[in-house]
């Protein structure tokens, strides 16, 4: 029998939660607090925050939202410090100092300007394919769980994924280094290198 939602979701108390309003510079501090839990040892947590506005889950906001909060709006064909620029740039430009500037100019941003906004969601007792739906519609690799209004989980795509190793027996199938795969000129022609006969 297949498993459900509440089979594989992760409970919401495992995740911290930040206010829509909160800064960025806030969500930055509390993503690496969740992400890298104890200073000098390797990061294991959650790299993603839940964000609540009014007691509703609204969002979430994780590594992929702060670095498109810091990418230059140029290279999406918006307006940066009073210059419009054609999306058809082709190549775009970075200058040492960049970075700086757009990571401090980003800090003072809302988290709910930057956050992924919850725009699907899951109960504990739906089936997986429904996941697998929501995660492909909204674009995202994880979806709140929600039964009655309250939040009790999320399910992300790491653990579909799992699920879907675990049909097909992923242990079993063949794994090839990068050596096996690129042939070298002689063994891809079938002919003698040069020189021999």
């Amino acid at each position: 029998m297949e498993k459900r939602i509440k089979d594989i979701m992760i409970s919401a108390g495992e995740y911290l939660a930040i206010s829509a309003d909160a800064s960025l510079k806030e969500a930055v501090t509390l993503i690496k607090r969740s992400f890298c839990p104890e200073e000098g040892k390797p990061c294991t947590g959650h790299s993603t925050l839940l964000v609540y506005d009014n007691n509703i889950l609204v969002g979430f906001i994780g590594l992929d939202d702060v670095l498109k909060a810091v990418e230059p709006q140029y290279l999406r064909g918006k307006t940066y410090r009073g210059w419009t620029v054609d999306t058809a740039w082709a190549v775009p430009v970075f200058w040492e100092g960049l970075f700086t500037d757009r990571a401090h100019e980003a800090f003072d941003k809302k988290v709910r300007d930057i956050m992924t906004a919850v725009e699907f969601q899951v109960s504990p007792e739906d089936a997986l394919i429904k996941a697998v739906y929501g995660m492909g519609k909204q674009k995202s690799f994880l979806l709140p769980v929600l039964e009655d209004g309250r939040v009790l989980g999320i399910v992300r795509s790491m653990e579909v994924f799992h699920e879907i190793c675990e049909l097909v027996s992923c242990e079993d199938a063949p794994v090839y280094s990068l050596d096996s795969i690129i042939k070298t000129k002689k063994d891809t022609s079938g002919l003698p290198a040069s020189g021999q006969k």
